[in-house]
């Protein structure tokens, strides 16, 4: 029986509803100030002037935000030409060097086409890995508009050195004005993905834990490499969904084969995959579609586009992962709405029971002072907690660390031990920086997971205590002071601080030059030449045939002993730069762990004494008007009770509002219902 699935409340009806929430609490900000412009403590203005702030940041984000696909292949799968068809524009990534983009590249849209690349500060100044100790306002990226056709001089690294063409680009982002793009996604091209092993595939893995779903690209020609299933399956739990896409099916006749094959493997080695969907395209049918369509060849262009088999794909990303990672920003954006309303509710609520000269309330209010007072001291248990977890914290990432530079240890060696000298020269340092790029990345994730764990762990110590008190204490929330709804772990932790890019490779010499280059090359090999020939010569019993066998032998030897030599050079130089790496890494970035951890511990500890003492301040002020409330007559109190009941009311139905939405998209999307328990 198929299952019907729910639809969700329109985009639309969920913005509205955040708007009003926002305009109503800026309307109670205006209202608690005109009814309390002096009253020390009242901080019910400021409270909903946040909240709505944090409400239309949110809507703002709901409405403006894409889900990130993250497109990955290897060597010449078709990756960049793929993306080239996605959004119709045929020479927007280099097809030439698929292998060579050396940076991520994000593709997402925008009302006219425009790219950026973002430029790490110091890299001119400084390149050495030492250089990402610098601690300054200045360490994030910097943006620099540059011509479209030009994106290959900063992304790509150059086919004949294996270097990147600029060292100095952190990632480049790209703005086009196309459907796909319009209907709510970004494409991420993912840097230098040869072989999806050592470092490439790190950076593709830690880049998938922000992404909303994984282009997998593969061609007609063959089926997954070990290396392609290696990766998918450690890419299983980074991503909610999965899409295949195998091009060059007009090349290679065989491709349905391919295809079957690929599942079959998939369900061998990567089961969560097993399932997804795949997608069989030719771009370059996609492209005659287009050129097709711009002669008014209608017929041929819709022909070919069919073949193409972009059109499913398209839909594919349009109408099912764009619009579920839209119905999670919509659902996000109601969320913080509804906690944004707890609050003044409950103030009202409150202030209602007061005006209605409830005997109890009272002793509430004084049970959930002495709860804050309690947090307030020195030995509070949050405080405890607080210095612990990032005590804990710190040892978890840097046993992370650890681990992932022990792994890029481990895979840099294999690189050096089974790399042809030329091959080693030319790829490894490239290899390396990706490694490396992916460690920051990985640590980044972490720190940002780790810091949101401890906040709440501190938050639910914090309301543990109220419990005591009455519910509904400004507590329920706890921000950083900037009213912008982030909390303090989710800006850039550790990320933002690496600067420049490694140390070059350095190549050493030798003089095998001259005379005496030549003495000592061919000497060694003398004497086996010359016991080769005269075997060849008892064989034989010829004169000529030894001696061009001996010329022959020494020659074959004297090349053989060179090229170990050369290799012997090379892999000593690139163990030497990798140990200088690591080396440099191991000093610098435990401190910067240490320092970013502290540093947002203690902005978390200071937010939550200015809130704990703002919370006093308040209750303090709500007991005063509560025992003036008990000294007046109930026909006093009438109007002001009035106007409590119609902003309750008008709370209350905002909120039931708010709560049905929720629960609409919880359905729909697979997110909690806040209305349940």
């Amino acid at each position: 029986m198929t299952r019907i699935r729910p639809e969700a409340p329109s985009r639309t009806r969920v913005l509205d509803f955040a708007t009003r929430t926002a305009d109503l609490l800026e309307r109670a900000a205006r209202t608690a100030a005109a009814e309390a412009p002096t009253t020390p403590g009242d901080n019910r203005d400021t409270d909903a002037a946040d909240g709505a702030r944090r409400v239309r940041a949110e809507a703002a984000r709901a409405a403006g935000g894409a889900a990130s696909l993250v497109v990955v292949g290897e060597k010449k799968r078709g990756k960049s030409s793929t993306i080239n068809s996605l959004v119709g524009v045929w020479d927007l990534l280099p097809v030439d060097a698929d292998v060579a983009t050396g940076v991520h590249v994000v593709v997402r849209y925008g009302d006219r086409p425009r790219a950026e690349a973002f430029l790490l500060p110091a890299a001119t100044a400084s390149t050495t890995a030492s250089a990402t100790a610098a601690n300054t306002s200045d360490a994030a990226p910097r943006p620099e508009p540059i011509p479209l056709e030009r994106i290959a001089e900063y992304a790509a690294v150059d086919p004949a050195t294996g270097r990147p063409h600029r060292l100095d680009v952190h990632h480049v982002e790209v703005e086009l004005p196309v459907p796909l793009l319009a209907a709510g996604l970004e494409l991420i091209d993912t840097p230098g993905v040869g072989g999806l092993v050592s470092g490439h595939a790190q950076l593709a893995l830690a880049a998938l834990e922000n992404a909303d779903a994984l282009v997998f690209v593969v061609d007609g020609s063959s089926e997954l490499t070990r290396s392609e299933l290696d990766f998918l399956s450690r890419a299983t739990e980074r991503t909610a969904e999965t899409v295949f896409v195998l091009t060059k099916t007009d090349s290679h006749d065989a491709w349905p084969t391919v295809l079957e094959r690929n599942r079959e493997l998939l369900a061998r080695h990567a089961p969560r995959h097993a399932d997804a969907a795949w997608f069989p395209v030719s771009n370059r049918a996609c492209r005659d579609a287009a050129d097709a369509a711009g002669t008014g060849e209608l017929g041929d262009a819709a022909e070919l586009l069919e073949e193409s088999g972009f059109e499913p794909l398209d839909a594919l990303l349009r109408h099912r992962i764009a619009a579920r990672a839209a119905e999670l920003r919509l659902a996000n954006a109601v969320h913080v709405a509804l906690a944004a309303l707890a609050a003044p509710l409950a103030e009202q609520e409150l202030r209602l029971r007061s005006l209605q000269q409830d005997p109890t309330l009272a002793a509430e209010v004084a049970a959930t002072e002495e709860a804050l007072r309690l947090l307030q001291s020195e030995s509070a248990q949050w405080r405890r907690v607080l210095t612990t977890g990032a005590r804990d914290l710190k040892n978890t990432l840097q046993l992370g660390l650890r681990r992932s530079l022990n792994d890029v240890r481990q895979v840099a060696e294999a690189k050096i031990a089974t790399s042809e000298p030329a091959a080693l020269a030319q790829e490894f340092p490239g290899e390396l920086e990706a490694q490396v790029e992916a460690v920051w990345l990985q640590l980044d994730n972490a720190a940002r997971r780790g810091l949101a764990i401890l906040e709440e762990r501190v938050r639910r110590e914090c309301a543990s205590v109220l419990d005591a008190g009455r519910p509904g204490t400004a507590l329920a929330v706890v921000r950083d002071g900037d009213g912008d709804g982030e909390g303090v772990g989710e800006g850039a932790v550790i990320r933002a601080e690496r600067e420049a890019p490694l140390a070059e490779l350095v190549l050493s010499t030798h003089p095998d030059g001259g005379a005496l280059g030549v003495i000592e090359s061919v000497i060694p090999s003398i004497s086996t030449a010359a016991t080769f020939g005269t075997v060849v010569a008892l064989v034989t019993s010829s004169v000529l045939l030894p001696a061009v066998a001996s010329y022959a032998m020494l020659a074959v030897l004297t090349r053989r002993r060179r090229r170990r030599a050369e290799l012997g050079r090379v892999r000593g130089d690139a163990t030497r730069h990798l140990n200088r790496v690591l080396t440099d890494l191991n000093t610098e970035i435990p401190a910067q762990i240490t320092g970013h951890v502290d540093e947002l511990a203690d902005r978390l500890a200071v937010a939550l004494d200015q809130a704990i003492a703002d919370e006093r301040l308040r209750l303090e002020r709500q007991l005063a008007d509560h025992r003036r409330n008990l000294a007046a007559s109930a026909a006093d109190l009438a109007a002001a009770r009035d106007r409590a009941k119609r902003r309750i009311g008008s709370l209350t139905a905002l909120r039931d509002e708010g709560l049905a939405l929720a629960h609409s998209l919880g359905r729909t999307t697979g997110a909690p219902d806040p209305g349940r328990s």
